[in-house]
């Protein structure tokens, strides 16, 4: 398998299972709470059924508006396409900088913000004004925790990080603190507990949420795509870098790359299912208790990369 191929079966890999990740989230907290809950494959056909209804946009909306999907729902699939998440030595992997993954990220959330300011809503601007203010907190604590597992991988890709991940957090114990600090920022970036609710349209909680109160059908359904796509990625980095084995490499055959499907599954599953056992377990916290649960992700990165540095010089 070249690595052009690669690339494409691991981007085809996440879109296809993106939309499990909100629904095993949901399936293991009702199941947690006792309740019967949704089936797990209605994130599926909730965008299906989003495609076939009827667009409906405001007035003073402009091209910014009907763009902003689309923008938001390609940054998610370059991230998805860059990142080792099913395989590893892709054509895109030396895209995988830390920067740059940082700036993929940050472009998604700015057209995000872009599109709930432009109908000039009040919920919009609401939302968009919160989540630049979150993204502000979480950039810098997500690039100091992966500039701490570039010290220990000797290089900057997050693909190459890979080679320190699984046993090499064992023989690196610091760094551990830095992937603690990933998986905060991932809760943050995804509007999870305890920095947002995605099941809230309450106006003095929602974040997330208020950005899309404006659009319907079609475009709607994109913004649902990117958002399962987001939380997919992050989810099956953080499990790669706890145990990355699975991984597919240039040169494997047909029956590796189907062998990766169910391994992917698999980790998406445990991954959800801490996910929910953490959103069952806590309470949203308060906006202006956020900055101390944004510091306390940078504190763990800046911690791994202190101490890398100080192991770096001896």
């Amino acid at each position: 398998m070249s690595p052009a191929l690669l690339t494409l079966v691991q981007g085809a890999i996440v879109v296809a299972l993106a939309p499990l990740a909100p629904g095993l989230v949901r399936r293991f907290k009702a199941v947690l709470q006792g309740r019967q809950g949704p089936p797990t494959l209605l994130p599926y056909w909730t965008i299906a059924t989003l495609f076939r209804k009827e667009t409906v946009v405001s007035q003073s909306a402009s091209w910014v508006f009907l763009a902003a999907p689309t923008a938001v729902l390609a940054s998610s699939l370059l991230a998805a396409c860059v990142l080792p998440l099913v395989s590893r030595g892709g054509a895109l992997a030396p895209l995988s900088h830390l920067l740059a993954v940082s700036g993929i990220w940050m472009l998604g959330s700015v057209f995000l913000v872009l599109g709930g300011l432009d109908p000039g809503s009040a919920f919009g601007g609401m939302g968009a004004s919160r989540e630049m203010t979150i993204s502000a907190f979480l950039e810098p604590a997500l690039v100091v925790s992966l500039a701490a597992l570039a010290i220990a991988s000797g290089s900057p890709a997050v693909d190459a990080m890979m080679d320190v991940a699984g046993r090499g957090l064992l023989l690196r114990p610091w760094l551990l603190p830095a992937v603690g600090g990933l998986a905060l920022v991932a809760l943050g970036e995804n509007a999870r507990y305890p920095v947002d609710n995605p099941a809230t349209h309450l106006e003095l909680t929602m974040v997330h949420e208020a950005m899309l109160l404006e659009y319907s059908g079609p475009h709607l359904a994109i913004l649902e795509l990117a958002s399962a796509v987001k939380l997919a990625t992050f989810a099956l980095l953080l499990a790669n870098l706890l145990v990355p084995a699975g991984l597919l490499r240039a040169g494997a055959g047909p029956l590796a790359a189907a062998a990766a499907v169910p391994a992917a599954i698999a980790k998406l599953a445990v991954t959800m299912g801490g996910l929910a056992l953490v959103e069952s377990g806590m309470a949203k916290l308060r906006l202006y208790r956020l900055p101390e649960f944004f510091f306390g992700a940078l504190f763990l990165g800046l911690t791994s990369l202190g101490i890398g540095l100080m192991a770096g010089f001896k």
